[in-house]
C-alpha cells in the first residue's frame, strides 16, 4: 500500500514536471517570437533605423531564446518519457528495481535516454544562459559549443553501448547509467551555477537574459542535489521531486520575465498612444496658428499650454537661447514659476508671487550654467524629483508648490540649441519617466515649429526692411537731379552708384543766379540709411544757402554751421562745392576734406592738374576754424578743358585680389582720352567748327570710358563703396 502510493507520487510528479516544462517552453516561445519580430522589424526600416545597439540586442535576445527553446524542448521530451517510465512501474519490485532491482522492459529501454536527454538539456541551458559571456574579455562561446557537442557525443555512445549490451548485465548497466547521469548532472549544474554567479556581478550586454543569483542557486541546486541524494539513498521520489522544484522555479522566472516584458510593452504602447494623441492635437493647434500671421510668442504659448495639459503641471517656462548674448533668456512663463538658485527675501505681502515672477524674468543662464544651461548644452532632458533638495529652488520660493518635482527638456533642431522647456509642480503626484518622455516628444515637434516660426518672422522682417530700403532708395534717387543742366558752352555728365540699397554719396546742380551754376559732390561717412539721412540734410542745407550767394567760402561755412550740431558723433561729410561763371568760364571752388579735383587741359601737352587745396570736412570743426582753413581756388577753363569730380569710391574700387583702382589709372585714362582727341583733330581736314563738334561728341564718351575701365578692373568682386562721378567739359 505504501509502495503503491510511492509509485503514484512518482507518476504525479512526473506529470507535473512535464506540465512545468511545457509551460516554460511556451513562455520561452513567446519571448523568442517577440525578439524575432523586433529583429525583423529593424531590417524593414528604410529611412530611419533604430540604433545599431537596438538591432544587436534584438538579435542576442532571439539567439538566446532559440537555445532556451531547444533546452526546454529537450526537457519536455525527457519528462514525456519519464511519465511512460513511471506508468510502467507495475509493482513494488519493479519500483525497487529502478534503484538496483529489475525494471520492466519499457523502463529498462528508456533508462539511458532519460539520462541522455537530462544531460543534453543541462548542456543546452549552459549554452543558452552563458550567451556572450566574456570573463576577462575572453570569448567562451567556442568552449560552450564544444561542451555541448562532447556531452551529446558521449551520451550517444553510452546509449548505443547500453542498447547493444556492451555495458554487461542489466544491473551493472543500470548502475553505470545512473552514476554517469549523476556525474553529468553535477558537472554541468556546477559549471552553470558558478558561471552564473560570476556573471551576476558583471554588466551583461543589452538583450541578454540573466538569471538572478538566488534563482540560479535554488533551481539548479534542487536539480542537482535532490536526484543525486535519491541515487545515493535509493529513494525514487527524490528524483522527480528535485526536478519539480527546479522546474517550478525556472518556469516562474521565465514567466515573470515574459510578463514584465509584456507589461513594459503595454506601458510603452500606452505611452506611445498618449504621445501620438498629444502630438496630433498639438500639431492641429499649431496648424491653426500658421494659417494666420505667424508670431513666435503665439507659437510658444501653444507649446507651453500643451506641455502643461499633457504633463498636468501647474506652471512652466520656455527659455530661448540668445546668440548675441550667448545666454538663455526667459521668453514665456505660464502661472507661478519661482526664480532659480536664489533665496528671494520679500515681505509677507499679497504681491509676493508677483515680485518673485519679476525676479525670475530678470534671470538668464549661460550654456552649462545651472540645470537649465546644462540641459541646453548637453541636449539631455532632466527629471528632478525635489528641486529644493537639489538646491535648484531655495527656501521660501517653493512655499506655493504642491510638490517639488520638475522636468526640463531641450528645444533643439539637429545640433542647434534653440532653448529649453521646463514644467514644474505636477498637480497629482510627481513627474515620472513617462512625463519626461512625453514632454521630450512634444519638445521635438515644438522645436521644429519654433524654428520655422523664427525663420518666418526673420524672412518677413528682412522682406520688410528690403521694401523700406527700396522705398528709401527711390526717395534718394528723387533727391538727385533728373538730368544734367544744359549750360551754354559746356557739357556736363554725372553718375552715382550705391554699394547698398541707399548710400552716402550725393551730387547736385542748382542755379545761383542767371550766370552762375552751383556744382556739388559730397560723400557722407558710412553707408546705408544713416548716411542717406545726412544726404537729405546736406541737400536741404545747400539749396537753402546757395541761391543768390556767389561766395563759395560763405556758402560752405553756413552749411557747416547748419549741420554740425545735428550730425551723430563720428559722422562727417566731405565735399567739393564750386560755382561756374558761365560767361567767363571761371570755376571757383572749395574742397572740404574731399578727393582732389582733376583738370585736364587741352594744350597739346596732355597736362592734368591734381588740385588739393586745404579744407576741413563738414561737421568736424566749428565756424571760425572751418572758414579760416578753407582755401577757395578759381580755375579758368578754355575750350577742350575737362574737370573731373569724384568720390573715394572711384580710387578705392577694389578687385578680387584686393587691388584698388587708384589715382594713376584715372590720370592714365584721362590722358588717353586727351591723346585720342588731339589725334582726331590733327587728322581732320575741316575747319575749327567741325573739330569743336567732334570734341563735344568725344567728351560725352569720356565718363563712359572711365566707367568701363572701373568695371573691367573690379570684375566679379562686389562693390565695396558708393561711387559718384561728375564730368564738366568746356566746349
Amino acid at each position: 500500500m505504501v509502495m503503491a502510493s510511492t509509485s503514484t507520487v512518482v507518476f504525479a510528479l512526473s506529470v507535473f514536471n512535464l506540465l512545468l516544462c511545457t509551460g516554460g517552453l511556451l513562455f520561452v516561445f513567446f519571448e523568442w517570437n517577440a525578439a524575432r519580430r523586433r529583429e525583423y522589424l529593424y531590417l524593414y526600416f528604410n529611412d530611419e533605423r533604430p540604433g545599431q545597439e537596438y538591432f544587436s540586442a534584438a538579435r542576442r535576445h532571439r539567439i538566446q531564446y532559440t537555445r532556451l527553446l531547444w533546452a526546454f524542448g529537450t526537457l519536455c521530451v525527457r519528462h514525456f518519457l519519464a511519465v511512460f517510465t513511471a506508468a510502467s512501474l507495475s509493482s513494488t519490485d519493479a519500483l525497487d528495481g529502478s534503484w538496483g532491482g529489475t525494471l520492466t522492459f519499457t523502463a529498462s529501454a528508456l533508462l539511458p535516454w532519460l539520462g541522455f536527454l537530462e544531460s543534453l538539456s543541462l548542456a543546452l541551458f549552459v549554452y543558452a544562459l552563458l550567451l556572450d559571456w566574456k570573463p576577462k574579455e575572453r570569448d567562451v562561446s567556442p568552449y560552450l559549443l564544444g561542451l555541448l557537442v562532447i556531452t551529446a557525443g558521449l551520451w550517444a555512445g553510452l546509449t548505443l553501448s547500453y542498447e547493444t549490451g556492451l555495458l554487461g548485465v542489466s544491473a551493472s548497466a543500470h548502475n553505470t547509467i545512473r552514476w554517469v547521469t549523476a556525474l553529468s548532472r553535477i558537472t554541468l549544474g556546477g559549471l552553470l551555477f558558478f558561471s552564473l554567479r560570476t556573471r551576476a556581478r558583471e554588466r551583461s550586454p543589452m538583450g541578454v537574459f540573466v538569471l538572478p543569483f538566488q534563482t540560479t542557486t535554488l533551481s539548479f541546486g534542487a536539480w542537482v542535489l535532490f536526484p543525486t541524494l535519491g541515487d545515493v539513498v535509493s529513494n525514487p521520489v527524490a528524483y522527480p521531486l528535485g526536478h519539480f522544484l527546479a522546474f517550478a522555479i525556472l518556469t516562474t522566472a521565465f514567466a515573470r520575465s515574459t510578463l514584465n516584458d509584456y507589461e513594459t510593452m503595454e506601458m510603452s504602447r500606452h505611452r506611445l498612444g498618449r504621445e501620438r494623441s498629444v502630438i496630433f492635437t498639438f500639431i492641429k493647434r499649431l496648424g491653426g496658428a500658421f494659417t494666420t500671421d505667424v508670431e513666435v510668442d503665439q507659437i510658444l504659448n501653444i507649446i507651453l499650454e500643451s506641455a502643461l495639459e499633457t504633463t498636468e503641471a501647474s506652471a512652466g517656462a520656455i527659455y530661448l537661447y540668445e546668440p548675441q548674448s550667448k545666454r538663455l533668456l526667459p521668453r514665456l512663463v505660464l502661472n507661478f514659476f519661482p526664480p532659480l538658485y536664489v533665496e528671494y527675501q520679500s515681505g509677507k505681502t499679497l504681491r509676493r508671487t508677483e515680485e518673485l515672477e519679476v525676479h525670475m524674468r530678470d534671470q538668464s543662464f549661460a550654456l552649462g550654467e545651472g540645470i537649465l544651461g546644462e540641459v541646453a548644452k548637453t541636449g539631455q532632458g532632466q527629471l528632478i524629483e525635489d528641486v529644493r533638495a537639489e538646491g535648484i529652488m531655495l527656501g521660501t520660493t517653493t512655499e506655493f508648490m504642491r510638490n517639488r518635482s520638475m522636468v526640463i527638456v531641450p528645444l533643439k533642431v539637429r545640433d542647434e540649441t534653440l532653448g529649453v522647456l521646463a514644467v514644474l509642480n505636477k498637480q497629482r503626484g510627481s513627474f515620472g519617466s513617462d512625463d519626461q518622455s512625453l514632454l521630450q516628444g512634444l519638445a521635438d515637434q515644438a522645436s521644429l515649429s519654433v524654428n520655422n516660426a523664427m525663420l518666418t518672422v526673420e524672412v518677413a522682417e528682412q522682406e520688410r526692411i528690403r521694401r523700406d530700403l527700396q522705398i528709401a532708395r527711390d526717395i534718394q534717387q528723387q533727391l538727385l537731379p533728373d538730368s544734367c543742366p544744359n549750360v551754354p558752352g559746356f557739357e556736363i555728365a554725372a553718375r552715382a552708384d550705391s554699394a547698398t540699397e541707399v548710400g552716402g554719396d550725393y551730387y547736385d546742380f542748382f542755379w545761383v543766379d542767371d550766370d552762375h551754376l552751383g556744382i556739388l559732390i559730397a560723400d557722407v561717412s558710412g553707408k546705408g540709411v544713416p548716411a542717406a539721412l545726412v544726404v537729405a540734410m546736406i541737400r536741404s542745407a545747400f539749396r537753402a544757402q546757395a541761391p543768390g550767394n556767389t561766395d563759395v567760402r560763405d556758402v560752405l561755412s553756413r552749411v557747416n554751421s547748419f549741420i554740425t550740431g545735428d550730425l551723430r558723433s563720428g559722422m562727417f561729410v566731405t565735399c567739393i562745392y564750386g560755382i561756374l561763371e558761365v560767361s567767363t568760364k571761371r570755376f571757383s571752388w572749395g574742397r572740404a576734406g574731399h578727393e582732389p579735383l582733376l583738370v585736364a587741359h587741352h594744350d597739346g601737352q596732355n597736362t592734368i592738374d591734381v588740385l588739393s587745396p586745404d579744407g576741413f570736412a563738414l561737421g568736424v570743426v566749428g565756424a571760425p576754424d572751418f572758414a579760416e582753413w578753407l582755401q577757395v581756388e578759381t580755375v579758368e577753363l578754355h575750350s577742350g578743358d575737362r574737370v573731373l569730380l569724384f568720390t573715394d569710391g572711384l580710387t578705392e574700387a577694389m578687385n578680387s585680389k584686393g587691388e584698388e583702382f587708384g589715382m594713376e589709372r584715372i590720370l592714365r585714362i584721362m590722358g588717353e582720352d586727351e591723346c585720342a582727341l588731339a589725334l582726331h583733330a590733327d587728322g581732320n581736314g575741316t575747319g575749327g567748327k567741325m573739330v569743336a563738334q567732334t570734341r563735344v561728341e568725344s567728351e560725352l564718351q569720356s565718363m563712359k570710358h572711365l566707367e568701363d575701365a572701373v568695371q573691367l578692373h573690379v570684375g566679379e568682386a562686389p562693390q565695396s563703396d558708393d561711387l559718384t562721378i561728375v564730368f564738366l567739359a568746356a566746349k
